[in-house]
């Protein structure tokens, strides 16, 4: 049995984004995947924050203000993230059997955050 091959998304979903606000990324529409890799990286002097993803059932890229987004949990029930801690760097996301159609990056600044985040998704079918 042949796998599914591996879907790179073409554009970032996020671009060397100013660390120093709180932002959250393009959503982008998974619909057709189960299994969704998100790879960040970091940048800059003093790069501090936190980086979580959300999930919504409803998004409409219509209607872009609307939507219910909702922070993925680890099974204890807290929200999954990584935190940059001062220093260049990077993370990653492994999400498994994604049942939401919608999927984006959060990041939330800490104080007197500096540097620059991206990330790219890759998905797959089972």
């Amino acid at each position: 049995m042949a796998g599914k091959a591996l879907q790179l998304f073409p554009d970032p979903l996020i671009t060397k984004q100013s660390m120093a606000a709180s932002f959250n990324g393009t959503p982008t529409n998974i619909q057709v995947y189960d299994n969704v890799g998100i790879q960040l990286s970091w940048s800059g002097a003093d790069p501090l924050g936190t980086i979580n993803v959300q999930v919504s059932l409803d998004y409409d890229p219509r209607f872009p203000s609307g939507g219910v987004w909702t922070l993925l949990q680890d099974p204890s029930g807290n929200a999954i993230k990584i935190q940059p801690t001062g220093s260049a760097g990077n993370g990653y996301f492994d999400l498994n059997q994604l049942s939401a159609p919608w999927i984006q990056v959060v990041y939330t600044t800490a104080s007197s955050s500096s540097g620059l985040l991206t990330s790219k998704i890759i998905a797959k079918a089972v």
